[in-house]
């Protein structure tokens, strides 16, 4: 099969959210993941998410009726989680499965090359990296094993803005990666990297990875790690619905930067949060206490962001209008069509109530139109749309809009606390 084949293939296979972390196809969950945290940034939202399993759905639904963490274990078996991509994978029993501890760093002339994760298994080897004032079209990556043996992975998936890159790379089939190997990328001069990946250790629950905490139906590990001087924690979520989290409280929803993501010391000192270009949407660092006294940490996630599943179509009239007060529905929210404005030539202004509720378990903020260029006006207090505005073709009486991933806030808060301890490196 060709590589441009299996490519399409792993951009086509839907993923079950509710089982997004620990699938089988979780690589592309990652992959889906890390581009919508990069574009959120530089304010293009486009998201995916996957189908959900019937009758998982209803057993998940129920779930608040009873333990959430017993349910999960129950359904179960072993699970390995892998750092640097994100994604926490399920089997029947333990798995070889050797992945990247810790992300390599490089020096490419002026800029730099990380190495953010490595997985390989008996089904795939999936690499990821990102890249600062650095080359970024890499088209592959070679990986030599302890025998010598070559494998070729080519560029899955890339993303870039001016300064900054990320992308993956995929290799269909078990290699042995075992022992030491080598990763040669495909630059001028050719940079060749050492290095030895480690079997992916086994846990029986999320809980056992890392602290759990569960809140209107979202359940979220946070797994600590110490990466030099610093804490890498990796965030990842189970629940029932048809979404997928794009943003842990990291980068954050325009406007909400006091709903962010914090971590306090034991003092009470809020400390620096970084996040690493091309890392997993739920991945990030904070400097460790340089003192020998013993610290505490608490991480406070007010809410994340969230895209469903889920699309509308609606008809709107092309002429300026007031008081239209037309609601449909998307995701379960109401939306109200307040009032229509026509500009510039061609241009129609829709005014939007997304009935907003700061109190309520999740709120509506945003949706994209498919298949139109538009601008959109959010409101400075919550972010939310204000208006959309888009061309008409001249002499149309109205016009009808497919409105496509829905962007929803769920609410915590989720916490966490972790000791000195929890960073030690293991020796």
């Amino acid at each position: 099969m060709s590589s441009n084949n299996l490519k399409q293939q792993l951009r086509d296979i839907p993923i079950p959210s509710g089982l997004r972390e620990r699938s089988k196809l979780g690589i592309e969950r990652a992959i889906m993941e890390q581009k919508e945290g990069y574009r959120s940034k530089s304010k293009r939202i486009r998201r995916t998410v996957g189908v959900i399993v019937a009758g998982l759905a209803l057993l998940f639904l129920s779930a608040d009726l009873m333990n959430h963490n017993y349910v999960w274990a129950a359904i179960q078996k072993t699970l390995q989680f892998v750092p640097g991509i994100g994604i926490v994978k399920e089997d029947n029993s333990p798995s070889e499965r050797y992945i990247l501890k810790q992300p390599i760093s490089l020096s490419v002339g002026e800029g730099s090359i990380m190495i953010t994760g490595i997985l390989s298994d008996e089904e795939m080897t999936y690499i990821t990296m990102t890249g600062t004032e650095s080359p970024r079209f890499i088209e592959k990556v070679t990986l030599v094993n302890a025998q010598g043996i070559e494998y070729t992975l080519s560029s899955a998936n890339s993303s870039w803005s001016l300064t900054e890159w990320t992308s993956g790379f995929w290799y269909k089939g078990k290699l042995d990666a075992s022992g030491n190997i080598k990763l040669v990328i495909d630059l001028k001069p050719r940079i060749e990297v050492p290095l030895t990946l480690a079997r992916a250790e086994t846990y029986s629950s999320y809980p056992e990875m890392g602290e759990t905490d569960t809140v209107n139906g979202v359940s979220i590990t946070a797994i600590p790690d110490r990466v030099g001087a610093k804490a890498r924690i990796s965030l990842v979520a189970r629940h029932s619905e048809d979404f997928n989290i794009i943003d842990y409280g990291i980068l954050g929803v325009y406007n909400h930067e006091n709903r962010k993501l914090n971590v306090l010391d034991d003092k009470g000192k809020k400390l620096e949060i970084e996040h690493i270009q091309g890392s997993p949407v739920g991945e990030f660092y904070f400097k460790l206490s340089s003192d020998n006294a013993p610290n505490g940490y608490t991480l406070t996630l007010p809410e994340i962001g969230v895209i469903y599943k889920n699309e509308v179509s609606i008809k709107i009239p092309t002429e300026a209008k007031d008081h239209i007060d037309q609601t449909f529905e998307i995701a379960g929210f109401p939306v109200t069509i307040t009032k229509t404005e026509r500009v510039k030539e061609n241009g129609l202004r829709v005014y939007l109530d997304f009935h907003y509720n700061d109190q309520a378990v999740a709120s509506l903020y945003n949706f994209d139109i498919e298949g139109i260029s538009s601008v959109a006006k959010l409101k400075a207090t919550t972010g939310v749309i204000d208006y959309i505005e888009f061309d008409v073709e001249p002499g149309s009486k109205q016009v009808k809009l497919k409105l496509v991933r829905p962007g929803v806030i769920v609410r915590g808060p989720w916490q966490f606390e972790w000791s000195e301890e929890d960073f030690k490196v293991e020796e």
